[in-house]
């Protein structure tokens, strides 16, 4: 039963009315049909998709997309309950940053045109904290532990995998703060998720020495001595005895062919996680609407970008929609 501090007022109902405005399957199907890139943008204004009196054309969607990705992160700030919430989602493109500023230490040269604007901080406070360890600039000792270790690194791919573990656990602490089972729930299984991609993308590399543990994230629901137990193993500790890929097989049986689960398992994770969002449909108030809103809010402006990108690149409708992700609707 929900008590009077788990209802929000005004950003539920904000946020109801927001979550009516996503695309749905059909809206996506007249996308899809639209003759070329420039019809499906006139598609797109016509529901005045990118919220401005400009015109979208080939030239400038793309910087179209980012406002709107920068819309959204501002109407994020402005109207959740808990600051949580947005630092949550800011928290991915964070890690981009980070890795950026990293990157610059490697290569000795700035990244300053890949980095994004969506973030809790700037790329010059990213720069900053980079100085210093005990500076702690980040105010995030996680953060700032997993930054200098993956500024000590000697091998570039080092930095990915130090950093993406660094998110994981970062993810996990901050939606602890919400003392909501259902989304540390999710995390954990977006978090175990994860880890059967390092899988699929460890055998499809051919086993390399040590690259699974490299990537592999601790945060999920089994540490990874107990997965190398299945990973090596064969009879009982075979991987089809293992509780968790028995969880998830279901995910990935659906697929035709093994390359298709190499090549589209991105998507398929995606579509799960959408699934298990669409629980909160039926939720009128809560933090789990909220988050579910801005979870799909982010999906869908990443299926417009891989449906425009396709349709300027002329690739079949079948093909685009290989890449695409379902939409929040019941």
């Amino acid at each position: 039963m929900r008590t009077a501090g788990d209802i929000y007022p005004h950003a539920n109902t904000i946020i109801c009315i927001e979550e009516s405005k996503l695309l749905k399957k059909f809206e996506y199907d007249i996308l899809y049909n639209a003759k070329g890139i420039q019809s499906a943008l006139d598609e797109l204004d016509n529901i005045n998709y990118f919220h401005t009196y400009k015109s979208a054309d080939m030239g400038n969607y793309g910087v179209m997309l980012d406002g709107l990705m920068i819309d959204t992160f501002d109407f994020m700030k402005k109207i959740v309950p808990d600051e949580l919430i947005w630092r949550i989602f800011a928290l991915y493109y964070d890690i981009h940053n980070m890795k950026l500023v990293v990157k610059e230490r490697f290569f000795k040269k700035r990244l300053d045109n890949l980095a994004l604007e969506y973030g809790s901080y700037s790329l010059p406070t990213m720069r900053s904290a980079a100085v210093r360890e005990s500076d702690n600039i980040l105010n995030n000792k996680i953060l700032t532990r997993g930054f200098f270790e993956a500024l000590g690194c000697r091998d570039m791919y080092d930095i990915d995998f130090i950093l993406d573990k660094t998110y994981f656990k970062t993810l996990k602490k901050l939606a602890e703060g919400f003392e909501i089972p259902e989304i540390q729930g999710f995390v954990t299984e977006r978090i175990d998720l994860f880890n059967v991609s390092v899988y699929f993308q460890y055998r499809a590399a051919g086993e390399p020495k040590g690259y699974f543990a490299a990537a592999f994230s601790e945060e999920g629901s089994f540490a990874l001595e107990e997965w190398q137990t299945y990973i090596d193993g064969a009879g009982d500790h075979s991987m089809e005895k293992f509780s968790l890929w028995q969880k998830y097989k279901p995910i990935w049986e659906k697929a035709e062919t093994k390359s298709q689960i190499f090549s589209e398992l991105d998507v398929i994770i995606d579509n799960y996680l959408i699934n298990k969002t669409k629980a909160c449909k039926l939720m009128a108030f809560g933090i789990e609407p909220i988050c579910a809103y801005f979870y799909n809010k982010l999906m869908e402006i990443k299926n417009i970008r891989i449906l425009l990108t396709g349709k300027e690149n002329g690739y079949p409708t079948e093909e685009i929609k290989k890449r695409m992700r379902i939409p929040y609707e019941l």
